[in-house]
């Protein structure tokens, strides 16, 4: 009885064990491969649908400005969506050359790779997206400054509130900012990279170049003057480097063997004990079942009171009597 509960102890153990084994196994190896720092980059090419524009600072005196945008021939009067005001006349860096700054900034995907509005049906400016700006009544044409940047350069909590030199320095670098006259039109056309490390968190990147625009759609007075600024993409196809993480297959397999052996050798050392009728381990203790107890005592009461290999063989060579010769 005590053998046979033993045997199905055994059996029980050895699938509970195998079962864990595995989980932890491959839990072992699925958290090396997380906190490896090894990494390679794939480059690839997507082609996008849409694309976000650049983002621009406009700044000059204390002038107001109003804005108008088109994107493929639908204009918005005022871009009350798209540009915010920001006072810098506190700001002593920049009080020098300006007092009143202007940005334009968004993320949302403007730029579509196919418009439903048709180039025959474009405005007159023939853009994809224009930012015709105009003000008037001023006591003096001045110098306006220009800075280019990435949109996603912005904190996400700073896009929807107030923007200032002071908690948001990205929207203005004085070594950055281009002077140029009011009147004035210029076009930047851009192209998108993206970025994805291994943690699954994207960044973009963009470069520009700055083209020349049509000079008889800016013009100005001594107090007044209309410019503008196009932007528009180089292509959508969109360069991607994706960071993966390096985990050889050799040093997988290899740390599996390793962790195999090392498991199983403290399965059957500490828990099941070594041997057909094991005398030590966990089971053991269980069971309270070893074979020494269950040799007979000789029948002679001349016998040695030693037990003889004859006695103790029966009991260590259970089932030899059911093994055969392999048959050919």
């Amino acid at each position: 009885m005590l053998k046979n509960t033993r045997r199905l102890l055994i059996t029980i153990l050895q699938i509970t064990w195998a079962i864990l084994l595995v989980v932890y196994l491959i839990a072992n190896t699925v958290l090396e491969a997380a906190l490896t720092k090894a990494t390679y980059t794939t480059t690839s090419f997507e082609q996008a649908s849409s694309l976000p524009p650049l983002a621009f600072s406009l700044c000059s005196d204390d002038v107001p400005y109003s804005f108008e945008c088109g994107v493929y021939g639908n204009v918005t009067k005022d871009c009350p969506n798209l540009i915010r005001q920001v006072d810098v006349s506190n700001n002593s860096i920049y009080n020098g050359w300006f007092t009143r700054c202007y940005v334009f900034q968004t993320t949302e995907a403007l730029l579509q790779s196919t418009p439903s509005v048709p180039p025959a049906q474009w405005t007159a400016f023939q853009s994809p997206l224009f930012i015709k700006y105009s003000f008037a009544n001023a006591s003096t044409i001045s110098k306006m400054f220009l800075m280019v940047w990435n949109p996603f350069d912005l904190p996400e909590n700073a896009t929807s509130g107030q923007l200032s030199t002071s908690t948001t320095p990205q929207i203005l670098d004085p070594y950055r900012l281009n002077a140029m006259d009011a009147c004035k039109e210029r076009v930047y056309e851009f192209t998108w990279n993206k970025f994805v490390d291994a943690n699954g968190n994207e960044k973009w990147d963009v470069q520009w170049v700055s083209e020349f625009g049509l000079s008889t759609n800016a013009f100005g007075t001594s107090t007044s003057a209309i410019g503008l600024i196009h932007l528009k993409p180089a292509s959508f196809q969109v360069q991607t480097n994706n960071e993966r993480r390096f985990y050889p297959p050799f040093l997988v397999f290899t740390n599996f063997l390793v962790l195999l052996a090392a498991l199983y050798t403290f399965y059957y050392v500490l828990i099941a004990g070594r041997g057909k009728y094991r005398t030590w381990g966990l089971l053991h203790t269980l069971t309270r079942y070893y074979p020494q107890q269950h040799i007979q005592p000789p029948e002679d009461p001349e016998a040695p009171l030693k037990p003889t290999a004859q006695d103790v063989l029966p009991i260590y060579l259970d089932g030899l009597g059911r093994a055969e010769f392999e048959k050919k």
